[in-house]
């Protein structure tokens, strides 16, 4: 059944390329991922930087609306952090990859805190902004997650869900993020792909890019190394349900920490955010 539709969907697309007909809005989406899926697929096997393969991923990913799909298991583990961060209004947040910006929303919600969210997919962002049209304290931004296009000292929260992992060079986004952090910021990473969470290792064949899978020591020893200080963790844990089916995101971990010091930021400073797909527009 499936094949045939296929088939079928070949010979309307023959037919309007032949008649120079438009396409109608079911095959242009099915052309629009047939040519986001190739440059997934070139982007793998020429072997290109990790962060471009993000890029062509999670363009992939938006335009079949996984995003969105995200959003109703990751609103438990989000709306169990954001009380946790004790926002504020004078708060100025990073969504390290917001992904479609369900946290970066949430957020926004709370004490009207300005929120920048950020992603390696323009795609992804433009889902974000359609959603969240009705925020003014929202800002979107497309960038890398090792080059954050803000000044020293700007932010005073971090958080990022369900993408740590994803980052090549952890270490590297580690020392990013303390520099756009204020002294004494605060840092929050809410994963469900530990190992400790032997239930989440089925998920990594799932992604056609590399991901690193840590236990919760490791990932405490790397902020450790890294300069970070107050460092604690907790997991998030949901006890299954008679008549629920169990999903990964039943359990989920929370590293938090803080970036030493004792200056404060300069109250002039305001949210500034560079355009959707500035930093990769030689990659589309």
């Amino acid at each position: 059944m499936i094949r045939l539709s296929k088939i079928r969907k070949g010979f309307r697309l023959l037919k309007c390329k032949a008649l120079g007909q438009p396409l109608d809005p079911e095959l242009r989406h099915g052309v629009d991922i047939f040519k986001l899926s190739l440059r997934v697929w070139w982007s793998s096997i020429t072997r290109q930087r990790l962060d471009v393969r993000l890029h062509h991923e999670f363009n992939l990913w938006a335009e079949k609306g996984v995003g969105e799909g995200m959003d109703n298991p990751h609103r438990r583990i989000i709306e169990l952090t954001v009380p946790k961060m004790e926002l504020a209004a004078n708060d100025r947040i990073l969504d390290l990859a917001c992904g479609a910006g369900l946290a970066s929303r949430i957020m926004a919600s709370v004490n009207s805190t300005s929120v920048v969210g950020m992603d390696i997919s323009d795609g992804m962002l433009r889902h974000a902004r359609n959603q969240s049209v009705q925020f003014q304290n929202i800002n979107f931004t497309c960038g890398s997650a090792e080059h954050v296009p803000f000044p020293d000292n700007f932010f005073t929260k971090v958080l990022s869900v369900e993408a740590f992992y994803y980052f090549e060079h952890q270490d590297r986004v580690l020392a990013e993020l303390q520099r756009v952090l204020a002294p004494h910021g605060r840092l929050f990473l809410l994963i469900c792909l530990y190992s400790d969470h032997k239930e989440s290792l089925a998920t990594v064949d799932s992604v056609d890019v590399p991901v690193h899978v840590r236990s919760i020591a490791e990932y405490k020893a790397m902020l450790e190394q890294g300069g970070w200080i107050d460092i604690s963790s907790e997991e998030f844990i949901r006890e299954p349900q008679p008549g629920r089916k169990s999903d990964v995101h039943d359990r989920a971990l929370l590293l938090t920490a803080h970036k030493p010091g004792v200056s404060v930021l300069p109250a002039a400073q305001t949210l500034q955010a560079t355009g959707d797909g500035v930093l990769f527009e030689s990659l589309t």
